[in-house]
């Protein structure tokens, strides 16, 4: 089963079902369910339902019974990931990973680690999650199987640009000549790709051509069913806007963003459009609107805190704290940025928290003496 399918294929997918008769339904409707997972999560759980009543009543054999079964489990694992429901989905994952037939599916078995490294990344475990890509990689290596390779490669490459843009690169060199670009390439691995592109341009202040990268990125998302990735790449182009203080622009793409994510309930999507609208109001000079707009990130992040979208909304939140001049509350917002889980191997963030608490402390010992200054200027006016 290909990891990715195009909006046609989909489409072509669902008119060649309304012509089969229920039994024959079986594999045809696990293919859409599957590619259904982020159009519509929702929607493929119901088909997977549906799906397990099918296989009661069908006549093939066990093993191709317990195959079925494992891609379901596969889609519910995700749809469980997307909702932040970490630790069910990683239970789910190990479970299929366990199954004494998983190995004769090397595409399933391929998946089940790309989603473990994805469940991990979200804690906080990014050894682990490098480990189980490399796996997932390796796997897909074996059963020839390039596509599903080269996407996880991608994935692999984009998860660790934000810790290590060099040790990023070099994993997306290994598997990627970015000055030669292939044609004919699947719309699925070219999200991916652009995606890590646009990063590392915007990581590298390259402003114009993250944008150009990201905006590609953003529209073969949408075309390979790549919803959660598409609402994080509109985000992302609104955060690079946002660098280059083009305030209006910025605010474009994030709504953009929140519009696409809020139908679907993701807790991990919306708090993190919710930070980066919270981010550019804050720059916009809209302190109030900007802090209301963080704290109700926060509440959407709340069985997330050793996630990097929980450290970046805590990190908002404390420049909030230094423009209102509540240097106190900055300086322990920084420190705690320091300190947590989603903050740890992440460069930028571990930046901005050595920067936001050297600047805090400075202010807060100059205080005294701005206060002193202030009380000296009273009394010599009184005189």
């Amino acid at each position: 089963m290909d990891l990715y399918a195009t909006d046609s294929e989909v489409t072509q997918l669902e008119l060649r079902l309304t012509e089969m008769v229920a039994q024959e339904q079986l594999s045809e409707l696990l293919t859409l369910a599957w590619h259904l997972r982020q159009r519509d999560s929702r929607r493929a759980l119901v088909l997977c339902e549906r799906i397990s009543k099918l296989l009661n009543t069908s006549a093939k054999s066990e093993t191709d019974k317990a195959l079925l079964y494992l891609r379901m489990q596969l889609i519910r694992a995700e749809e469980k990931w997307l909702h932040a429901d970490l630790d069910a989905a990683a239970a789910v994952v190990q479970a299929i990973l366990r199954h004494p037939d998983v190995h004769l599916d090397p595409a399933c078995l391929s998946d089940a680690h790309r989603m473990l490294g994805f469940v991990f990344s979200d804690q906080g475990k990014h050894v682990e999650c490098d480990i189980e890509m490399a796996i997932s990689i390796d796997e897909a290596s074996k059963a020839e199987d390039y596509l599903r390779k080269n996407c996880t490669a991608a994935a692999l490459a984009r998860i660790a640009v934000l810790r290590d843009k060099r040790l990023a690169k070099s994993y997306f060199d290994r598997y990627f000549e970015s000055r030669n670009a292939q044609k004919d390439i699947h719309p699925g691995l070219s999200a991916l790709t652009n995606d890590f592109l646009g990063l590392y341009a915007g990581l590298n202040n390259q402003i114009a051509d993250s944008v150009q990268f990201l905006t590609k990125a953003y529209e073969f998302c949408l075309q390979s069913g790549q919803i959660r990735r598409a609402i994080l790449t509109a985000a992302n182009i609104g955060y690079t806007y946002n660098a280059a203080n083009d305030y209006e622009a910025a605010l474009e793409w994030l709504q953009k963003a929140l519009v696409l994510a809020k139908p679907t309930g993701w807790s991990p999507s919306i708090g993190n459009c919710l930070t980066q609208i919270g981010d550019t109001l804050r720059k916009m000079g809209s302190l109030d609107a900007a802090e209301k707009m963080l704290h109700e990130s926060l509440e959407q992040l709340a069985s997330l805190t050793n996630s990097r979208n929980y450290a970046l909304a805590i990190s908002v939140l404390a420049d909030v704290a230094l423009d209102r001049r509540d240097y106190h509350l900055a300086l322990n917002l920084f420190t705690q940025l320091s300190l947590l889980p989603g903050a740890q191997e992440q460069a930028d963030l571990q930046e901005t928290a050595s920067l936001g608490q050297a600047k805090a402390q400075s202010k807060l010992k100059l205080e005294p003496r701005e206060q002193a200054v202030k009380q000296s200027s009273s009394l010599a006016t009184k005189r």
